[in-house]
Formats: structure tokens, sequence, C-alpha cells
């Protein structure tokens, strides 16, 4: 099948599934999920990063089930570990501080050398890959806040250096 031909089907697969979840037919997400969102509470993420990711989840199974388990299992096992699950919550808590905080900039260090230390330097994940997945929730996730936007913006640059 030819890409454009795939992508059609793929599109239209997805646009199934959407009617499905509004349609009450299709279960949001796994019970492992919502047992992860209960966890994200309990170790101090706010609410507003707990309903993020409880929206993000929803789109990410609707729309691309066929990565969204790998993509899920990933997280969870990341955040399990303390010292990730710091970064993640030093992330959410960073919300609301001004863009030109300076703890926006070591949050940034931190996450990047976290990042390299977990894949290493050949392994590093693209920022830019053609998946739509990861700029879906960091677009989200940038448009609720300046400094996570500038969070972004600085992780990227260290990463590309």
């Amino acid at each position: 099948m030819a890409a454009p031909d795939r992508r059609y089907f793929d599109l239209r697969a997805t646009q199934g599934r959407l009617h499905q979840l509004a349609d009450g037919q299709l279960a949001p997400l796994p019970t492992e999920v919502v047992t992860h969102l209960k966890h994200l509470a309990r170790w101090g993420f706010t609410p507003r990063w707990v309903d993020l990711q409880r929206d993000l989840w929803i789109l990410v199974f609707a729309t691309h089930p066929d990565q969204a388990s790998t993509l899920f299992h990933d997280q969870n096992e990341t955040l399990a570990a303390p010292a990730p699950r710091r970064l993640f919550l030093d992330y959410d808590h960073a919300h609301d501080l001004g863009a030109d905080d300076p703890r926006i900039n070591d949050i940034a260090r931190r996450i990047a050398e976290a990042t390299r230390a977990r894949y290493g330097p050949d392994e590093l994940p693209k920022l830019d890959a053609a998946s739509e997945i990861p700029a879906l929730i960091q677009g989200t996730v940038n448009a609720s806040s300046p400094a996570w936007r500038r969070l972004d913006m600085l992780i990227r640059a260290q990463l590309d250096t």
C-alpha cells in the first residue's frame, strides 16, 4: 500500500476510535494507566499534572493504540525510580515559575543529564521524531506554561549539543 493510502486508512481508523471514545463505546484508559494516575497524585504531582497526563494518555491510546502501551510502560518504569520521578516533579512544579526564573536552567540541565545517562550519547531520543506522539504531548505541555515552554527549549538545546 502506498504511503498516502496507508496514511488515509490510519487516519480513518483513528477517527473511528475517537468516535467510539466519544460515544462511550471505548474504555478511555486501561486499568494500569488509571492506577498509575493515582500513584502520581500520591507521589506529590499537582492535580493539573495528573489531569494533563490523563488527557494525554486518553488521546495517545485512542489515536496510537499500537504504540501507546510501550510508551506508557516506559514512562511508568521511569517514574517508579525516585530520581527520575523527582525530575518530573520538578518539571511539574515549575509550571508557575516565571519563564526567566533561574531554577528553570537547573531543572533543564538535570533533565538533559538524566536523559543522556539513560539513553547514552548515541541513543538519545529524537525530539523531532516522525511520530506525532512526542510533538502532541510536548505541544500540549508547552501551551500551558511559559516556564514549561522555556524548559523544553533549554532541554532541546542541551541535548542537541
